[in-house]
């Protein structure tokens, strides 16, 4: 019996050694572990570094400032910036020289009216600074004096020479532009052309070929006859400018004589009908 309770003893010190061994092992903890260790953190080093060199390059970049064009401010003109630069170039040299830098490349405007025309050159600038209205015929600046318009013609040439009026008024044509226009014709017919850009592709001088010629007043507009002959003076060889000048007006016709010799040296005076168009004065018959 006391045998037994020995080995029953021994037994209970032994299973009590063993479950404060395994207390004492480990980190501290009893029982399971509860926390779970944290799994490293891994850095995306190329998006860091693609960042970084997009910030570095924005901080680099130099800030893009609009150079105004050189010379006099000119309005612009939505959807045509071509007539805001041809009329730049003209106000440039106006600014710069006045009538006398503009004369050479305005041989368009008859010599008598450029000093007339260009004359208030404050007025001018004035108005070309205003925004610049884009019309059927012509484009204009309106300033608070006067009102600046050029023609397709110029445009295109990138020069424009404009014609000069006072605000709140209509462009006026006289007899001097309807006289100039018969020159420039006769001049190249005859070899002599006031400036040798000045042919009829680029500046026309005779009337479209549409159904607007009606001198007579009839009611019923034909095509004007020049149009479909524009060569009709070949074979000229001079005219005498002294010659030439405005015979009648009627409404918007005007009628021009000129002094005309052929090849042959035969002298005949030639009758010009003249009306106006979308570049001034152009030429709608000759007899």
């Amino acid at each position: 019996m006391s045998s037994l309770r020995s080995i029953a003893l021994s037994a209970a010190v032994l299973t009590g050694v063993v479950l404060s061994l395994s207390a004492c092992g480990g980190d501290g903890q009893q029982g399971i572990p509860t926390e779970t260790t944290p799994a490293p953190t891994t850095q995306n080093t190329s998006t860091q570094s693609t960042s970084t060199q997009s910030s570095t390059t924005a901080a680099q970049s130099p800030t893009t400032t609009l150079t105004p064009p050189p010379g006099p401010a000119v309005g612009d003109v939505p959807g045509n910036p071509q007539a805001t630069s041809a009329l730049r170039a003209f106000v440039t040299d106006l600014q710069a020289g006045g009538v006398p830098a503009v004369t050479p490349p305005c041989w368009t405007v008859p010599p008598s009216e450029i000093a007339l025309q260009y004359a208030d050159v404050p007025s001018i600038l004035d108005a070309a600074a205003a925004p610049g209205v884009d019309g059927q015929y012509a484009v204009t600046w309106t300033g608070p004096v006067s009102t600046v318009s050029i023609k397709r013609s110029d445009i295109t040439s990138g020069y424009a020479c404009p014609r000069i009026y006072p605000t709140g008024t209509a462009p006026a044509y006289s007899d001097v532009d309807a006289e100039y226009t018969v020159e420039r014709y006769l001049g190249r017919f005859t070899g002599a052309p006031v400036n040798p850009d000045d042919l009829e592709g680029d500046y026309p001088l005779v009337c479209e070929n549409r159904a607007i010629w009606d001198p007579q007043g009839t009611g019923a507009p034909t095509a004007p006859p020049l149009a479909n002959n524009p060569g009709r003076l070949t074979g000229s060889a001079s005219y005498n400018p002294e010659s030439v000048y405005v015979a009648s007006t009627d409404g918007v016709y005007k009628t021009v004589y000129a002094d005309v010799t052929n090849v042959s040296g035969f002298e005949q005076n030639q009758v010009f009908t003249l009306t106006i168009a979308a570049n001034g004065y152009c030429i709608g018959d000759v007899a």
